[in-house]
């Protein structure tokens, strides 16, 4: 059995949605000092680095990100192979079969340098594709890409026909490092209530 770490690491000058909080991270406190420990603090938006998203982000009437269950997030995954395809049409998928693979994570590769916000244009699932993904019993979605919809997405379409079709969004997933496949995938957010968001430590781990 192989852990694969899916995180993008957190530290000061984690790359940041244009205009969010910047990620600052620093030790406050330190043994070298008198302490009697060693402190961090941690300042950043929720949907800096590998994140998921609340239906309460996009939808005022939506879950919280405490109120969504915590199984959402752990269980069988499929990383499907999205490279070279700006739009993730049904088309597309229908090669492969989700009955057994409820999470769908998609490898584009579309950032390449991971110190630096990627530039607009990383592919988008087509508005259909989220109802479609639904009825073959999809309820999670993730992405090696700062958002589902665009840069400059105001009223965020794909945001909304996930939501609608009732299925959850991991973000900013690095996926660089794993070969298209069946996996566990084990994402737990913060129980933070209330949240819009939250960072997450995800990972995959391989199937028997």
């Amino acid at each position: 059995m192989k852990f694969i770490d899916i995180s993008r690491p957190l530290h000061t000058g984690t790359p940041n949605w244009p205009g969010d909080t910047t990620a600052d991270f620093s030790i406050v406190l330190t043994k070298a000092q008198g302490a009697s420990v060693n402190v961090g603090r941690l300042v950043m938006s929720v949907h800096t680095g590998t994140h998921a998203d609340a239906p309460y982000h996009y939808n005022d009437a939506g879950a919280k990100m405490d109120e969504v269950p915590p199984e959402t997030y752990i269980g069988p995954a499929r990383v499907v192979d999205v490279r070279s395809h700006r739009t993730i049409t049904p088309a597309l998928l229908a090669a492969h079969d989700f009955a057994g693979t409820p999470r769908v994570l998609f490898k584009s590769d579309y950032w390449t340098n991971p110190a630096v916000f990627p530039p607009a244009g990383w592919p988008e699932l087509a508005v259909e594709t989220p109802a479609w993904l639904a009825a073959r019993g999809v309820k999670l979605t993730g992405f090696d890409v700062p958002s589902v919809d665009h840069l400059t997405s105001k009223d965020l379409p794909i945001h909304h026909a996930l939501d609608r079709a009732g299925i959850v969004i991991l973000e900013s997933l690095d996926l660089s490092a794993v070969t298209p496949g069946a996996y566990e995938l084990i994402a737990l957010p913060l129980r933070l209530r209330g949240g819009d968001g939250s960072p997450v430590r995800a990972v995959l781990r391989t199937r028997d």
